[in-house]
């Protein structure tokens, strides 16, 4: 009897960028007069199990947020980005390593508000007995909304000392990956911006993840199954009307199972 081996090779690439004059996308919102960083550096090694669970949310406006909804007719925004993991490893072997860094202070390209980095490798024969499994799913997202504003000098001002109508806006961007894998690798970074003093940085969220083989079997692919996708909604305001004049979504799954590798890369901007 003949033994067929079948691997499935897939690359994602996603790019939504709005190309647009200054004042007509998703602008970032002005920091506080207090910010804060925040950094967590893990590295594990395992030969057993291994659990790791992050939640993330940040969220920063220029009025106050504790009366939203609904915002404030002339020129209030909110933005917020976060980032999610569930990484669950059982009877295997398992190096763990994940570093996240965020900043809320107001950023210039090409920094950003948050940036995380994260590497997996995982074997369910580390242990002799090859019975384990490793599920990790991980996530990104913005979120920005904000009303027309033609006065800067009102209650929410923008960061900006220009006089342009700032339309009003609402862009929320999701994307991120999924695995179930008897043994295989995962790397992982993804970044944020939405905060800065001036509206003519844009904002943006990036997302890029590679699924590969174990680097400790030297297997050229993983075993189980991988999914990666994005999901997008973008609606964009014109001048100081209450017109809606952009309407975009964009939403992408794609899954592999078997012998696999897969790579994603994504990302959204408002320059």
């Amino acid at each position: 009897m003949k033994t067929r081996t079948f691997i499935i090779l897939l690359a994602v690439t996603v790019f939504v960028i709005a190309l647009a004059g200054t004042g007509s996308a998703a602008n970032p919102v002005p920091p506080s007069n207090e910010t804060a960083s925040l950094y967590v550096e893990i590295s594990a090694t395992s030969i057993g199990s291994l659990t790791s669970h992050t939640d993330l949310t940040a969220a920063q406006g220029n009025g106050d947020l504790k009366d939203n909804p609904p915002l404030e007719p002339n020129g209030e925004g909110v933005a917020t980005f976060g980032y999610y993991e569930d990484t669950y490893a059982t009877s295997g072997s398992i190096e763990y390593t994940k570093n996240i860094y965020v900043d809320t202070s107001g950023q210039t390209q090409p920094s950003n508000n948050l940036e995380t980095e994260r590497s997996i490798d995982y074997s369910n024969d580390g242990d002799g007995d090859g019975i384990g499994r490793m599920y990790s799913t991980e996530a990104v997202m913005i979120d920005i909304a904000a009303t027309a504003s033609t006065d800067q000098s009102g209650c929410c001002p923008w960061g900006t000392t220009s006089e342009d109508v700032l339309p009003a806006t609402n862009v929320r961007v999701i994307t991120g990956s999924e695995v179930d894998l008897k043994e295989g690798s995962v790397d992982s970074e993804s970044s944020a911006r939405t905060i800065s003093e001036n509206v003519d940085e844009g904002v943006q969220v990036s997302y890029n993840v590679d699924v590969d083989g174990s680097g400790q079997t030297g297997n050229d692919a993983a075993e189980g199954t991988a999914t990666v996708y994005v999901d997008a909604v973008i609606q964009e305001g014109s001048g100081a009307e209450i017109n809606q004049t952009t309407d975009m979504s964009y939403e992408e799954s794609v899954t592999v199972d078997g012998l696999i590798e897969i790579s994603m890369r994504t990302g959204y901007s408002s320059p």
